[in-house]
């Protein structure tokens, strides 16, 4: 179940990579959901895309690192780094919203 859970966390990875490279280094900030809209109506700037797209290309190398040892160890270690990734990567989410938007 550990190879399996590491092969999640790896495709997560480049997932994760793929979509912070493009917002974050390609401004492709239409990726991220109703950001042109918000944009628009002046909720948020382009330092907010901007820590979206980091966020997403440090959990890539988060899920990247700790999937390949996934791989090699047990299955308690897979479960753990991969619900405390996703917790972080929620809370980062989180934060960034509440600190981008615009009142």
């Amino acid at each position: 179940m550990h190879v399996a859970l590491g092969i999640i966390m790896i495709l997560m990875a480049f997932a994760f990579g793929f979509f912070g490279y493009m917002i974050a280094m390609r401004g492709k900030y239409a990726l991220i959901t109703n950001y042109v809209m918000e944009k628009h109506a002046g909720k948020v700037d382009s330092r907010y895309a901007q820590r979206v797209g980091w966020i997403e290309i440090f959990a890539a190398v988060y899920f990247l690192l700790f999937g390949i040892l996934a791989l090699f160890l047990s299955n308690a270690f897979a479960w753990t780094v991969l619900i405390i990734g996703i917790v972080l990567l929620t809370a980062a989410a989180l934060l960034n919203l509440f600190l981008g938007k615009k009142l």
